[in-house]
């Protein structure tokens, strides 16, 4: 009886391990994409507003303003497509700074993890543990450790955050 007790509580516990696990990596992989995608976004519109120059002689804010007047000029379809590729991008971004806010506000911990994360996924200032714990002084195994728990912390808001909302 107690062994079977033993057995389900650690056949339990593997599966929250293996779960943490997982929104550790995913959360860790969303932030290692944060300034890639924003550098994404940014070209993209550069495009755009490149290629409506070329087509239309105007840019691409005065050219979305004149749509109501439709430009036949413009493939339409391939620009909207475009701007809707850029907005689901945008979205992912506004979650992260949203969550990243909430992560500053935290009780315990809160702003150093923020400042972990920002250092070095976001903003990118220093883009290193080792420089990290420098800037700390502290060890780079304490920095690694609180790195982790930044990640983990920012994880079970970002996907508690994207739960409330895909159960809206």
């Amino acid at each position: 009886m107690i062994n079977s007790m033993l057995r389900e509580v650690t056949a339990s516990y593997d599966l929250c391990s293996q779960a943490d696990e997982h929104v550790y990596h995913n959360t860790k992989a969303l932030l290692e994409l944060y300034s890639k995608v924003l550098w994404r976004i940014k070209v993209s519109l550069e495009e755009m507003d490149q290629e409506c120059r070329e087509s239309t002689d105007k840019k691409l804010t005065d050219l979305i303003n004149s749509m109501v007047d439709i430009e036949p000029r413009i493939n339409q379809k391939r620009l909207n497509s475009r701007l809707q590729s850029i907005e689901e991008s945008k979205s992912i971004l506004d979650f992260i700074d949203l969550s990243m806010k909430q992560l500053k506000a935290y009780p315990d911990e809160g702003e150093k993890y923020f400042e972990i994360l920002d250092c070095i996924y976001i903003q990118r200032r220093l883009k290193s543990v080792e420089k990290l714990a420098e800037h700390y002084n502290i060890s780079r195994s304490t920095m690694y450790r609180e790195k982790s728990k930044a990640i983990k912390m920012f994880g079970v808001i970002l996907w508690g955050f994207l739960f409330e909302e895909a159960s809206r």
